[in-house]
C-alpha cells in the first residue's frame, strides 16, 4: 500500500536576497522527515528541479529513476517508477547507506510538488519578491498542471 507524501515548507524561516532561501523536507506518513527536519535550501531552484523531474516520472518507462536534489548537501532523492501510477522514493546521502523512503503515488507526489511551490509562490508575492527563479516555478507549475 502506498504511503502518504507531503513536502513541508516553513515559511517563517524564508529569507531573501537574491535568492529565497528556506527550510524544506519530504514528510512519509506524515511523521518521517527526509533529509530532516529544519533542512534549509534555495528552494525556488529545488521545487523547480523537483517540479522537472516529477513530470519526467509520468511519462517515464518502468524501473526508470530520476532525482530529487538539493543544492546544499549531498543528498537526493531518488524516485524509481515500480508501476504506472507508483513510485519508490529512496534517500541517498554521500558515505552513508541508502534509505527507503517507501512507494508513494505519482498523483500525490504531484499534488505535493504543486501545493508545495503555490505556498512558495504566494509567499514570494506577499513579501514583493521578484527573480528569475520564481518566474522559472510559476511555469513548471503551470506546466505540470496541465498533466
Amino acid at each position: 500500500m502506498p504511503h502518504h507524501i507531503s513536502i513541508e515548507l516553513d515559511v517563517h524561516s524564508l529569507t531573501y536576497s537574491n535568492q529565497i532561501v528556506g527550510n524544506i523536507t519530504f514528510v512519509i506518513d506524515f511523521h518521517d522527515y527526509f533529509p530532516g527536519q529544519g533542512w534549509s535550501d534555495f528552494v525556488a531552484i529545488v521545487l523547480t528541479w523537483w517540479i522537472d523531474n516529477g513530470r519526467a516520472l509520468l511519462f517515464a518507462p518502468l524501473q526508470e529513476t530520476y532525482s530529487f536534489q538539493f543544492m546544499d548537501g549531498p543528498i537526493q532523492i531518488a524516485a524509481k517508477k515500480v508501476t504506472g501510477t507508483e513510485v519508490e522514493l529512496t534517500l541517498i546521502e554521500e558515505d552513508r547507506p541508502q534509505t527507503i523512503m517507501g512507494t508513494v503515488t505519482l498523483v500525490e507526489l504531484t499534488k505535493a510538488l504543486i501545493k508545495t511551490s503555490r505556498q512558495l509562490i504566494n509567499a514570494a508575492d506577499r513579501n514583493g519578491w521578484k527573480n528569475e527563479e520564481i518566474d522559472q516555478l510559476r511555469h513548471a507549475v503551470k506546466s505540470l498542471q496541465a498533466y
